[in-house]
C-alpha cells in the first residue's frame, strides 16, 4: 500500500506542477529577414502566402485549415498590387492549391505612394496554448509598425517599428509569442505604413507561419521527477 500510495502522490504532484497556467502572452520581436524562408519547416500549425503569380494569389498549408485569415486593406482607397521582386524568397512543400514552391519571390505591396496610413490587417486564432506567430514583410523609402492585440482584452497590445531607409528596401520577420486568457480568441496583427521617406514609399506582406512549440517540462517537474522516482523505486525494494 505504501509504494502506491507514493505513487499516486508523485502523478498528482507531476500533473498539478505540468497542467497549464492560462495567463496571457503577447511578446514580439524584430530582425532582418533571412534571404531563404521555409515556410514548411516555420509553420507546423499553418501558413500563408500572398502574391505567388498575381496579386489575389493566397496559398496556404494543407493541412493548416486556413486558421490564418486573408487580410484585408486599411485605408481609404488603399490600392494592393503584386510585389515580384523581394530579395527575401519563399519555399514550400505542403501546399494545398500548389503543393510546392521554391525561391519565390512574390507578395503584394501597396502603391499609392501618398504616404503613411495604408496597410494590412489579419488574424489568428489565440487558445490558452502558447503559439509563435513568424511575419515576413518589408518596406521601400519607408517606416511601418506592426501591432499585435488580443480580442479576450488580456494583454498589453504590441507594437514596434521596423525601421526603414530612404531609397532602400528593408525586410522584416516580425517572431510574435502569444497566448490568451480565453479560448476560441483571435490575435489581429496590423501592418501599416507610418513614415514616409520620399517618392514611392510602400510596405509589403509575403507570408506568415503559425507554429506550436514543442512542450518543454518546467523545471521544477524535473526536480520532483528527480526526487520522486528515486523514492518510489527505494519503497518497492
Amino acid at each position: 500500500m505504501g509504494i502506491i500510495r507514493t505513487g499516486f502522490v508523485l502523478i498528482a504532484l507531476i500533473t498539478l506542477m505540468s497542467a497549464p497556467l492560462h495567463a496571457s502572452i503577447l511578446t514580439g520581436d524584430v530582425k532582418p529577414a533571412p534571404p531563404s524562408v521555409n515556410l514548411t519547416t516555420q509553420g507546423n500549425t499553418d501558413w500563408i502566402h500572398w502574391g505567388r503569380s498575381t496579386a489575389s494569389d493566397v496559398d496556404r498549408k494543407s493541412s493548416g485549415g486556413s486558421s490564418i485569415s486573408n487580410f484585408t486593406k486599411i485605408g481609404t482607397g488603399t490600392n494592393v498590387v503584386r510585389l515580384t521582386d523581394s530579395p527575401s524568397k519563399i519555399s514550400w512543400s505542403d501546399g494545398g492549391t500548389n503543393a510546392s514552391a521554391t525561391d519565390n519571390s512574390g507578395g503584394v505591396y501597396i502603391n499609392n505612394f501618398d504616404g503613411p496610413g495604408r496597410g494590412f490587417q489579419f488574424t489568428v486564432p489565440a487558445g490558452i496554448t502558447e503559439h509563435t506567430l513568424f511575419v515576413y514583410l518589408g518596406e521601400f523609402n519607408a517606416s511601418g509598425t506592426l501591432t499585435a492585440s488580443l480580442n479576450d482584452g488580456s494583454g498589453a497590445t504590441y507594437s514596434q517599428v521596423l525601421n526603414g531607409t530612404a531609397n532602400q528596401t528593408v525586410q522584416g520577420e516580425y517572431t510574435i509569442d502569444f497566448q490568451a486568457n480565453v479560448p476560441g480568441s483571435l490575435m489581429t496583427i496590423k501592418w501599416v505604413e507610418t513614415t514616409d521617406m520620399g517618392a514611392a514609399d510602400n510596405i509589403t506582406l509575403q507570408a506568415a507561419a503559425l507554429c506550436t512549440p514543442v512542450p518543454v517540462p518546467e523545471p521544477g517537474m524535473i526536480a520532483l521527477l528527480a526526487v520522486g522516482i528515486p523514492l518510489l523505486l527505494r519503497r518497492r525494494k
